[in-house]
């Protein structure tokens, strides 16, 4: 598996540079994303981050699926970031024409949902005690933001008195993606309040104050 002994993904990260440098050898630009293993929630596997350049996978996923599906889902992601680093309109390219025609391209099966046989574990929702128990394995630095939940699961909590930053986002694309599996839309709008790393403090250890 790609995972080695300190909990890191070297193997994972040098397959995704093999294959942003196939890219450019076929004609694309690409600048290689940042690729974060972390637990993504719903039903996705792993989701394209546009603006800050960043894949982000499930880290159950990674643990535990076959190599093989593996890399066809960092293959599905790093299109996205091909599509959207070479897409000279105005408009979002989501899982269009582009897309597929990249993701065959990079070896890829141009498929917008997964066919494999991994199937997520049930969420088990925690309570805020087992969440302010959770104890951080990264610096908060890692992320750009997070909502109050994110943070807490990342084993940090806001810092009392903070104030969270509203961001509300509207979509329009030919295939804008909603949150239940299987349906899209031509619009769809989202919204969430963030706190960013230099609001947030580690949670305690228990016992500890």
């Amino acid at each position: 598996m790609f995972k080695d002994d300190n909990g890191n993904y070297p193997d994972l990260e040098k397959e995704l540079m093999k294959l942003a440098q196939d890219a450019r050898e076929l004609g694309y630009k690409v600048t290689t994303p940042d690729l974060f293993v972390d637990p993504v929630y719903g039903n996705k596997l792993a989701y394209y981050q546009h603006g800050s350049n960043k894949i982000v996978m499930h880290d159950h996923f990674i643990d535990t699926a076959d190599e093989a599906e593996i890399e066809q889902i960092l293959k599905h992601e790093l299109a996205h970031a091909i599509a959207e680093q070479n897409n000279e309109t105005k408009k979002r390219i989501w899982h269009g024409q582009a897309w597929k025609d990249i993701l065959s391209a990079i070896g890829g099966d141009p498929e917008r949902y997964y066919k494999g046989s991994y199937t997520k574990p049930v969420h088990v929702k925690k309570s805020m005690k087992e969440l302010y128990s959770t104890l951080p394995k990264h610096p908060a630095n890692r992320w750009d933001h997070g909502t109050y939940k994110q943070w807490l699961s990342r084993g940090y909590h806001v810092i009392k008195g903070q104030k969270g930053q509203l961001a509300v986002w509207e979509f329009s694309a030919n295939e804008y993606e909603t949150d239940t599996d299987g349906k899209s839309s031509e619009w769809g709008r989202a919204s969430a309040v963030y706190f960013t790393p230099e609001q947030v403090e580690a949670n305690t250890p228990k016992g500890k104050e």
